[in-house]
């Protein structure tokens, strides 16, 4: 039976807005300012992949409740849809701009020498992420290993300079040096107040420089949660009978999770970017399969169900 009474101003406001082109243009345009002034040294690095990491999340949210705002979408789905873009909203921008604007630090420091201490203020949670930063020498092919302990188990990290070759002219190439000089580590404290630097071997020309920041998603809790949106936005899309929206939803939790893992404050705007396309193809084949898993697990709406038996 339809439902006799009228959308209200909010529902019509919500389906021209994400039904509409005005939500994807705007994204393209913040992209491309972002771009822009980063490209001219207006925008800092960190700054404009989380401009990236927004649009991402934005353009996410579009794809995946389009399908629910028709007025023929199922009850249950609309719910698991609004549900699954949520998550998925979190997922792809917190974890990524804690990566490249992780804001003000608990405590910074420097390590040297193997039996290093660095002191750690009391009030600082159990669960934390160190950024570890140091200099390489200005050629070859340094690398730097590194074991910091006073977490629960210590850490291990390494730093190095790598090389891809470009094309320059007519057949010619050239080595493209990639540095990476700061990495993430995340670890729990326990009840312990200070960081201690238990190896360090390779090429650094100065010591490590360690800031410590509260860890809002752990790794664990990110996949963890990333499963759970990933298996609501292929609900979803079972229930809905249209749309991809969990391969959108699939596209936007792996570019949230590459981004958290791979990119750091000093290397950010080309890894978010990066993060595009490699999240985009491994989201988009995960989402795949798990909406074809989800059609064949959750009950088709009442309506599509009906109609199944009475072609049968």
């Amino acid at each position: 039976m339809t439902d006799p009474r009228p959308p209200s101003s909010l529902t019509l406001w919500l389906e021209e807005a994400l039904t509409g082109w005005i939500l994807p243009v705007a994204g393209l345009a913040v992209l491309a300012a972002a771009g822009g002034l980063y490209a001219a040294g207006w925008l800092p690095e960190g700054a404009a992949a989380a401009a990236v990491s927004a649009v991402v999340g934005l353009l996410a949210v579009t794809f995946t409740l389009r399908p629910a705002l028709s007025p023929s979408a199922d009850r249950a789905g609309r719910g698991l849809a609004v549900a699954a873009a949520a998550g998925a909203l979190f997922l792809s921008v917190v974890p990524a701009v804690a990566a490249v604007v992780p804001g003000r630090p608990l405590a910074q420091g420097a390590l040297a020498a193997r039996g290093d201490v660095m002191p750690v203020p009391e009030d600082v949670p159990h669960h934390v992420r160190l950024l570890v930063a140091a200099p390489l020498p200005s050629s070859g092919s340094p690398a730097v290993r590194f074991t910091i302990g006073g977490l629960r188990p210590p850490v291990e990290g390494h730093l190095e300079r790598t090389y891809t070759y470009a094309r320059v002219g007519r057949g010619g190439r050239a080595p493209v040096a990639h540095d990476r000089t700061e990495v993430w580590l995340e670890g729990d404290l326990g009840d312990g107040h200070a960081l201690t630097l238990d190896r360090l071997g390779g090429d650094a020309t100065g010591p490590l420089r360690v800031t410590v920041f509260r860890d809002l998603t752990p790794t664990a809790l990110q996949a963890g949660l990333a499963v759970a949106v990933l298996a609501l936005a292929a609900a979803a899309e079972a229930r809905l009978r249209r749309g991809n929206v969990a391969a959108v939803v699939g596209m936007a939790l792996g570019y949230g999770i590459l981004v958290a893992e791979n990119a750091t404050p000093a290397s950010a705007a080309g890894v978010a970017v990066g993060a595009i396309l490699l999240g985009g193809f491994a989201g988009a084949a995960a989402g795949g399969l798990a909406a074809a898993i989800a059609r064949r697990l959750v009950p088709a709406p009442p309506e599509v169900a009906g109609r199944a038996g009475r072609r049968g």
